[in-house]
């Protein structure tokens, strides 16, 4: 069992292995009998104690700055045809298409969804119009 408790001499919080009789500081280098250390968060996996010391100290991995940036820059088009390619559900296809052109262009048209999905498009766009996932605002135009 894995424990974040604070130093008793720097004060600072740090990982303690609670299966050993002492516990050294890895800051001040202090060694503390670990039954007289206070547990403030506990846990078998010592991963998750190290993230929630990574939590508590404000951390924020320089991999995730990059990966939200990454996501908040992405383009749309690309974004929505992503998704639709790791669908396997075919209702949340047509969903994926229907809201995700509609939200990008406004509303869109058969060869919006040819350039997409190739032959099978005016299948698609008659199957969103069956299950009411799109409704037709004009002659060949379609929104969501």
């Amino acid at each position: 069992m894995y424990g974040l408790a604070l130093c008793g001499i720097c004060r600072r919080p740090r990982v303690a292995d609670k299966s050993f009789a002492t516990s050294t500081c890895p800051y001040c280098n202090a060694s503390e009998k670990t039954k007289d250390l206070i547990f403030y968060f506990e846990s078998p996996d010592q991963d998750i104690v190290r993230q929630a010391l990574s939590q508590a100290t404000g951390f924020v991995p320089p991999d995730m700055v990059q990966k939200k940036r990454r996501i908040e820059e992405a383009d749309p088009y690309s974004t929505m045809v992503y998704q639709y390619e790791h669908c396997s559900d075919l209702d949340e296809k047509l969903t994926i298409l229907a809201e995700g052109l509609t939200r990008i262009n406004g509303s869109f048209t058969l060869d919006d969804i040819r350039e997409i999905v190739g032959d099978k498009a005016e299948k698609y766009v008659s199957a969103m119009l069956d299950r009411c996932i799109a409704a037709e605002v004009r002659i060949g135009v379609y929104k969501a």
